[in-house]
């Protein structure tokens, strides 16, 4: 629900017909002779100077006139903050695309408010300025994940030298079959191969770098790339050894989305919505200095890519249950108590005085000899 109110000021009185709120919602592609498309419009009447079957027109604020007619009414000027309005605008239950502003990914969507007034024997309407409104999806990663190609399989990367020799080798994958969400750690395995027999020509770092990719397939499909973080990460000098496949565990920090016009970032989740994909990449790159007789030469870089999850919200905890034992109880303060909690190993079968009654109160007094918990008391 989207909820607020219409304040209207007014230095003289005025006849009014209607006064309402409009709630609509535009995309458009970012490309040359491209037209905007109406998602939607939704128009809500606040007040109404006509009454509506049989009942008699609002007065509160209005002064009628001396015509029979209820259509016309007279809006005064008020001594407090104007006249108000409430509103209330129910989300249409739509699958829409998330707020993008101009300029900041392939497609440009807004979802703006505005309130009108409608004045008596004229087509003219009234307006107030834009409010603007923002909504992002809520993408639970761990159903995202499921949704996509699989994440968890091996994207290796193989260099050659002029030679046509392979100097090395790698391939990375994620370890997680949930995703993640913005500002938490997302594991990740590098497997490197390095055929050099020196270990001091063995590369000592590599740079992380996390990417949020904006894809657009409606007509002539195009890509957009940001770059969230990029960071050094040292390789474990005990791990990396010549001519032996190495298992390097990474963990890559997600950023927090920021509103950085410079960087272009949306912080949007992974998502697929009408012709918007936004996807996830974490990119691997090793410097490699594969020829030990020429160290200041030109290095060659193996670069892997893994396409990770992001979402924002964290997943629902599936909810504990109790097995809440049957209470019974008669008139006479007899009751029956089937004790099949797990807490309790006594059963109770058959009659057995386990409350009292009290003449001030209808709620009944559970006996210290009944085995009744307070948990079990609902």
């Amino acid at each position: 629900m989207i909820t607020g109110h219409v304040i209207l000021e007014l230095k003289r009185a005025i006849n009014i017909s209607k006064v309402g709120i409009i709630f609509e919602g535009t995309t458009k592609p970012v490309a040359e002779k491209s037209t905007e498309i109406k998602l939607f419009s939704v128009q809500e009447t606040l007040w109404d100077a006509a009454p509506s079957k049989g009942k008699a027109p609002a007065k509160n604020g209005f002064k009628g006139t001396d015509e029979p007619s209820a259509s016309r009414k007279v809006l005064r000027p008020t001594s407090g903050v104007g006249h108000t309005f409430l509103f209330a605008i129910k989300w249409p239950m739509v699958n829409f695309p998330p707020t993008l502003p101009p300029q900041r990914s392939l497609v440009q969507t807004q979802y703006i408010l505005r309130a009108f007034l409608q004045v008596p024997d004229s087509d003219e309407e009234i307006y107030s300025e834009l409010l603007y409104a923002d909504f992002c999806p809520h993408i639970d990663p761990s159903v995202a994940f499921k949704q996509i190609p699989d994440p968890t399989e091996k994207r290796q990367t193989i260099i050659k030298d002029s030679n046509d020799r392979v100097p090395g080798e790698a391939s990375l994958s994620c370890t997680s079959n949930t995703g993640a969400i913005f500002g938490s750690d997302y594991p990740l395995n590098l497997i490197l191969l390095i055929r050099q027999s020196e270990s001091k020509y063995l590369p000592r770092k590599a740079k992380v770098e996390v990417y949020e990719i904006h894809k657009f397939v409606g007509g002539q499909s195009r890509e957009q790339w940001f770059v969230l973080s990029n960071e050094t990460f040292p390789f474990p000098s005990e791990l990396l050894k010549p001519h032996h496949e190495c298992t390097i565990p990474l963990r890559v920090q997600i950023p927090v989305p920021e509103d950085d016009s410079k960087r272009g970032a949306t912080g949007l989740p992974t998502l697929n919505i009408g012709g918007l994909q936004v996807e996830y990449l974490v990119r691997v790159s090793i410097p490699l200095q594969y020829s030990r007789f020429k160290p200041n030469a030109m290095t060659k870089a193996i670069v892997v890519d893994c396409p990770i999850v992001v979402g924002n919200v964290k997943s629902k905890d599936q909810a504990s249950t109790r097995t809440v034992p049957k209470l019974v109880v008669n008139a006479e303060g007899e009751g029956t108590w089937d004790s099949r909690s797990t807490n309790s190993k006594d059963q109770y079968h058959g009659r057995k005085n386990i409350v009292e009654w009290s003449e001030l109160c209808e709620i009944p007094r559970f006996l210290a000899g009944g085995d009744v918990e307070d948990d079990d008391i609902i």
